[in-house]
Order: C-alpha cells, then structure tokens, then sequence
C-alpha cells in the first residue's frame, strides 16, 4: 500500500507503524450480543488468565502489550515473534526486552523464528519506516529465549496447569507451525484470540478485501482457522469503532506519570499520524476481549479464510461451510474502552479529554464527494471552492490534496466514480477513474484513491488520509525518472520549486505521448 503521496511521481510516504489500516464502514448488527469474551473463561491458581502474547511490535501492538502487563488479572506467560511481523526478530525483540525491564518482568522469556514462509507476503516499505524509533527511550537489559518461537510456546502451554489463552496481533506464522509440529498443544489451550480479519467490512489491503495480519501469511491463516482450537476474532468490525482520538495526547497527558504512560506518550509525541484521524486501537481492543473485558459485542458465526489466489486471498468470509468461531463485531461504548485502557495503564481513574462535537453525518459525505469529482473532472474552481482557505494537511510535507485546488489536477480524467461513508466526525471517499496513462497502458485497469477529511459547515477543513493507486504512481515514478534523462532542464523548470504544482503536472500532462512511445 503506498500512503500519501505527497505529489504526482515524488511520494512523501506518512509513517505506518500498525499491521493495519482504516475503514469505515457501520459493524455488522444481525443476532450480536453484549457478552464477555471466551477467553475470560482461562485462569490460573491466582485468578489471573494466563497469555502467551504473539504479536511484532508497532504502536498499536506495544499499546496492547503495556496493556497486557499493566493488568493485574492477567498472567503474561511467554511472548513471541514472527519473522512475518513488521518489526521482525531483531528490533522486535530489543523493543520487548526493553518493556519487559521496564516492568521489572525478567521472568517472561522472548522468542523468534527468523524463518520465513515460502508463501508470506511482504509488508510494503512505507509501514517499515521509523520503526526502530519504537526502542528510543526504552532500558536495556536481559536477553531473548534460545528455543525458537513455536517450541516456547509449545513448552509454556504444556508446563501450565490452566488451558492458556494465545493472544495473536501479528501475522499467524509462529501459531500455524506451533500447531503443526506439536499437535499435542490443542490440548492445552483455551482460545486464540486474533486481531484480524474483515467479515461485514471492507479490508485494509488495497490489493484485495482482506485485513493485512491476515493476508501476509494466508496458508498459516487458514491453518490456525481450522486447527479446531476456539477462536475470538476482532476483525475490522469491531476496531472500526475505536479510531484514536485526535485529543489521545492530551488524554495520555492526563493519565499520570508513571513508564508505560510515558513511553506511550513519547510514540505519539514521535509519531503524529497516530492521532491524525485515521489510526485505531487495533490491538489494544484485541487484548482487553483476550481478557475477557465486556467492552464489544459479540456474535457466533461460521467463517472461511480464502486461500484462493486474487483479490480474495486472506478475506474472511462468512460461509456455513466454516469455521464456528466468535467474532467481535462492534463497540458500543468507544468512550468507555478508551477510559477502561488508560486507567489500566496509569493504575487510576482517568478523564478522557473531550473532542468537541464534530459530527458530520451525510453532509460530509456529499462535501468530500463534489471536491473529489470536481476535481479529477478538471472543475479546479470548484473543487477549490469547497476547500476553507486555511485548510490543513496532515501527514508529512507535500504537495497535498491542494494539487486540486490549485489547478495541478486533473491529468484529463474520465469515468469518475465517487463513493463515501463517515464515521467519528470525518468523511471518507474512494474513487476511480480512467485518465491519460490508464488509457495508454491498458493493463493499469482504473485509477484509485481514497481520500479522508474533515468537514464543517460546506467546507472542507482539514485533510487526515492520502492514499494513491500504486500501479499509477509506478507510472508517475517511471515517467519523472524518463524527463529527468530526457529533459532535465525543464523539469527543474517546472518542478523543482513543488513537484506538485500546475506548471509540474502540465509538463506530465504535455509529455505523457512522448513517455508513452518510450514504453510501448
């Protein structure tokens, strides 16, 4: 997936430290009940429901970690990493060893499998940048387990008394071989509860309808899926209601001072797309059903992991046919999870920090919908119209949507197809259209983009989620990198001051035959 590019050709790519993306479509309603998660049905001899963590961290995996040991009802038994996850076995143990001596929890052994699957896909480069920021600021000290991750978790699982809880936030490669190679495990768990998936809502993977956790590693998937150990999915659904809030600082700030609430507020303070609007508390949702807190409904359904080639493959399915698991399909109260997480962590009562009302229902909707066909249409004034003056663009510096508003857009679009949802006071719309290089290189198929934004009164205000067509801006990068060769003059003519401006596009728009003839 490529995220906010910040021109045509020249992307600015925003920091992506989560294994997963946003929708915003409502939760499922159907035969959903209020009801705690299975898994609180584990407990050790003290009470405490005993977890092996499998999770690659990000921000919202260590948010769901420092959870998880903040929590005096649950007994963190072993954590492990998959070679699949995003911060992979080096970073990703440094990170874990340095939350665990920040707990003082020497006793948990870290492991590894730094194999990858021959049928694992990779995580795109954008959601891997800055990730060794998640060690900044963290103490050192301890060293990771020698056994490899599926033999730690097979070996803790068999030395404890109570049937242990798998919390699952990463790609499903350790859970799949630790069931593979010690078949005797199922014996000894109560449920896995993974973040993944998307049943009633779109997925996150541009590519196709799945939910990235899911559609890197899609046979260990499917295999975890039929392993007939129960299972608790908190799939898109359910986290769609959970988007962190644009006041989570401010809320951090007032959670008091003590080493997790700390680190926590350092990543957000590093990392400012986390409360632009369009990230969610995935994992930390996740881990509060893993103990079985009554935050999410609930429903019983039977569901398939496609394992087909195309853009179905790691989409969840609903199929008779399936797997019985329990599927987390909506928050009632996302106010009370947010308060619920942070007192975990702070060990206190605390006040969320209010928003204000920023509801925007259907008009924000129809707003970001007119801007985004005025303008790929070539109606520059009037997708400028619908823009305040001093809008804002949040994400790393660019040329931005403003490429409307000032005329560098559109590249003679047609068949402009516009549709839109809103949720928590922002709109969202997704479009395509055919235009000069889809109609020169037919194997480009249609133009895509979804755009998100605030809107109030008529106007667009603010501008949270950029997210281009990858094949196209292929298209861009390869025709930049031919005037560059060709004509190197010009460009810096044109584009040297913003790489996003009229005069930029216009030299595309008046060169594209030439590029095209290169190509054919």
């Amino acid at each position: 997936m490529v995220r906010m590019p910040g021109s045509v050709g020249r992307l600015m790519l925003g920091l992506a430290l989560v294994a997963t993306g946003c929708t915003f479509s409502d939760a499922t309603s159907g035969s959903s009940t209020m009801s705690p998660s299975p898994p609180a049905s584990a407990g050790s001899e003290t009470g405490a429901v005993p977890l092996i963590v499998d999770y690659s961290p990000t921000v919202s995996d260590v948010g769901a970690l420092l959870y998880l040991l903040s929590d005096p009802g649950v007994e963190v038994l072993a954590i492990t990493l998959p070679a699949t996850g995003e911060a992979g076995c080096e970073l990703g143990i440094d990170v874990t060893l340095g939350i665990l001596e920040m707990f003082g929890r020497h006793d948990i052994p870290v492991a590894c499998d730094s194999e990858v699957p021959s049928g694992a896909e990779a995580w795109p480069a954008e959601f891997l940048a800055g990730n060794e920021a998640l060690a900044a600021g963290l103490p050192t000290g301890g060293s990771a387990d020698p056994r490899l991750a599926h033999q730690l978790i097979a070996d803790v699982a068999a030395a404890t008394e109570e049937p242990v809880v798998i919390f699952a936030v990463a790609p499903l490669t350790n859970i799949a071989l630790a069931l593979e190679r010690h078949p005797e495990l199922t014996g000894h768990l109560d449920s896995i509860v993974i973040m993944g998936g998307a049943i009633d809502v779109p997925g996150n993977v541009e590519s196709g309808d799945a939910e990235w956790n899911l559609w890197i590693d899609v046979p260990a998937a499917a295999s975890v899926f039929e392993s007939g150990v129960p299972i608790t999915l908190v799939p898109l659904d359910a986290t769609n209601d959970v988007p962190v809030p644009a006041s989570w600082q401010d809320s951090l700030d007032g959670a008091g001072a003590n080493e997790p609430t700390e680190y926590l507020r350092g990543l957000v303070e590093t990392f400012p797309a986390v409360t632009s609007g369009f990230f969610y508390l995935w994992d930390e949702l996740a881990a509060s059903v893993a103990v079985g807190e009554d935050l999410v409904v609930t429903e019983q359904t039977s569901v398939m992991v496609v394992t087909e080639a195309g853009p179905g493959a790691g989409s969840t399915v609903r199929d008779p046919g399936g797997v019985p698991i329990s599927v987390a399909t909506a928050v009632p109260d996302p106010d009370r999870f947010y308060a619920h997480f942070l007192e975990t962590l702070a060990g206190s009562p605390v006040e969320l920090q209010d928003e204000g009302d920023s509801d925007i229902g259907g008009a924000g909707e129809d707003v970001l919908a007119d801007w985004l066909v005025a303008g790929v249409a070539g109606d520059v004034e009037g997708a400028a119209g619908l823009v305040a003056g001093d809008a804002t663009w949040i994400g790393p510096v660019g040329a931005s949507p403003q490429v409307f508003v000032e005329g560098a857009a559109p590249y003679k679009a047609s068949d402009v197809e516009v549709t839109c949802t809103s949720d928590q006071g922002r709109a969202v719309c997704e479009a395509t259209w055919t235009d000069l290089w889809i109609e020169a290189i037919p194997e480009l198929d249609r133009g895509w983009m979804r755009v998100r934004a605030l809107v109030e009164d008529g106007r667009i205000v603010a501008f949270d989620e950029w997210i281009y067509d990858e094949d196209l801006v292929t298209a861009f990068e390869s025709h930049f990198a031919w005037l560059e060769n060709e004509n190197p003059r010009r460009l810096a003519e044109a584009c040297a001051a913003d790489s996003g401006s009229k005069p930029c596009s216009e030299l595309l728009i008046d060169t594209v035959d030439e590029w095209i003839a290169t190509i054919s």
